[in-house]
C-alpha cells in the first residue's frame, strides 16, 4: 500500500490518500497486537482481579456493575457494527464499481480493483483466478485488521466500566454509610466506633481501585499513545478524500470508514473521561450525603481528608497527554474543524 501510495503520489494525491487510509489501520492493528502480547500477563492478571473483584459484591454492588455492562454492551455493539459495515462495503465497493462499468460497456475483469488498493506481485486482471486469489487474500487481512482491532478496543471498554463501577460502590458505601448514621443517631446508639471502622473500610476499598486504576493506565498508556498518534493521521486521510468525491461505492465505504474510525476514538476518549469522572463523583456523593451538623468534630476531620484525595482524579496517562473528551475535541476541531 505505501508502494502504491508513493507511485501516486504526484499523478493523483487522491488516490495516494485513499491507500494510505486502511494502511493506518493496519499498522495500529498490528501495533496493538504487539502491545497487548508485551503487556499480556499485566493485562490478564487486571482481568483476573476485576473478574474476582466482582465475585465479592452484595446483591445491590451487582446491580450496579450489571448496569455498566450493559452500557459497556451498547457502545461496543454499535462501534462492532460501524466496523463490520465498514468490512463488508469494503469488499463490496471494487466489485460494484466494475459491475457499473461493465454494464456501461466496459469488461468487468478489466475494470476490478483490489479492496486494498497497493502494488501486487502479479497482474491481478490477468483471469479471474488470480483475481480470486488476490480478492480472498485482501479479504483475510481485512478482517484482522477489523478483529484485531475490536478485540483489544472492546477488551479497554470492559475494564473501563467495570473500574467505574467500583467507583460506584464505593458512592453507594459511603451513602449507605450516612444513612446507618442517621439510624444509630436516632436510637441514640454510641456510633463513633462504628464510623471509623466503617470509614478505614470504604478507604481500603477506595485505595484498592485506585490501585487497580493505576495498573490499568500503565497496562494501556503506551498503546492509547500509538493509537492516537495513528488515528489524527488516519482521520486526516480520510477527511481529504470525501470531499474529492468519486464513486458512490468508494464514498459510502470512506463515510463508514470515518464514522467507525471515529467511533474508535470516542471509545478510548470517554472511557478516560469516565474514569475520571466516577473517581471524582465519590468526593461529591460523601459531601452531598453526610448530615455535617450531626457528626462530631473527629468524624468531620477524617471526612474533610478522605474528600481530599478523592478530589484527585483518576486519569489514563499516555505519556504526553490524558485521554479525555478534551482530546477528542481538540482532534476533531484539528481534523474536521478547518476543513
Amino acid at each position: 500500500m505505501t508502494a502504491y501510495a508513493f507511485n501516486n503520489l504526484k499523478m493523483d494525491l487522491g488516490k495516494a490518500i485513499s491507500a494510505l487510509s486502511p494502511f493506518w489501520q493496519a499498522i495500529l492493528s498490528i501495533v496493538k497486537f504487539f502491545f497487548f502480547i508485551v503487556n499480556r500477563k499485566k493485562i490478564l492478571q487486571l482481568l483476573r482481579d476485576v473478574w474476582l473483584w466482582t465475585l465479592e459484591a452484595t446483591a445491590e454492588e451487582l446491580e450496579i456493575i450489571a448496569e455498566e455492562n450493559k452500557n459497556d454492551a451498547k457502545i461496543c455493539g454499535f462501534y462492532f457494527s460501524m466496523v463490520n459495515i465498514s468490512g463488508v462495503l469494503a469488499h463490496l465497493a471494487p466489485l460494484a464499481v466494475a459491475s457499473v462499468y461493465a454494464w456501461q460497456g466496459n469488461g468487468f475483469l478489466n475494470s476490478l480493483d483490489a479492496p486494498l488498493k497497493a502494488e501486487y506481485f502479479f497482474n491481478i486482471r490477468q483471469s479471474y483466478i488470480t483475481y480470486i486469489v488476490c480478492y480472498l487474500w485482501n479479504v483475510i487481512s481485512i478482517y484482522f485488521i477489523i478483529y484485531g482491532s475490536l478485540f483489544i478496543d472492546t477488551l479497554y471498554s470492559w475494564l473501563v466500566h467495570n473500574i467505574s463501577a467500583q467507583f460506584r460502590i464505593l458512592s453507594l458505601r459511603y451513602r449507605k454509610l450516612s444513612l446507618m448514621m442517621v439510624t444509630h443517631k436516632s436510637s441514640e446508639i454510641q456510633n463513633d466506633e462504628i464510623f471509623m471502622k466503617s470509614i478505614v473500610e470504604c478507604i481500603q476499598y477506595h485505595l484498592r481501585i485506585l490501585e487497580i486504576s493505576k495498573r490499568f493506565s500503565e497496562a494501556y498508556q503506551h498503546l492509547v499513545l500509538i493509537k492516537f498518534l495513528i488515528s489524527c493521521l488516519q482521520l486526516a486521510c480520510l477527511s481529504f478524500i470525501i470531499p474529492l468525491g468519486g464513486e458512490m461505492a468508494d464514498q459510502l465505504f470512506n463515510l463508514s470508514f470515518l464514522v467507525a474510525a471515529t467511533t474508535q476514538l470516542i471509545l478510548y476518549c470517554h472511557g478516560g473521561q469516565k474514569i475520571k469522572d466516577m473517581s471524582t463523583s465519590v468526593n461529591w456523593t460523601i459531601y452531598e450525603s453526610f448530615h455535617w451538623h450531626n457528626l462530631s468534630v473527629k468524624s468531620q476531620k477524617l471526612l474533610l481528608f478522605v474528600m481530599m484525595r478523592t478530589r484527585k482524579p483518576c486519569e489514563i496517562n499516555c505519556i504526553f497527554f490524558r485521554a479525555n473528551l478534551n482530546l477528542f475535541v481538540w482532534v476533531s476541531m484539528e481534523k474536521y474543524g478547518k476543513e
